[in-house]
């Protein structure tokens, strides 16, 4: 719900994204995105 990914973005695998963040194999959220913890 109110995700936006955009034309030529990327998400790692593995990842759980929040709306409006991105990094690759974490779990993250915010704006800008915040790592809350590793996903293993």
């Amino acid at each position: 719900m109110n995700c936006l990914i955009l034309k030529g973005v990327t998400i790692g695998a593995g990842s759980v994204i929040g709306a409006g963040s991105v990094p690759p194999g974490v779990i993250a959220a915010g704006n800008p995105a915040r790592v809350v913890r590793k996903v293993e």
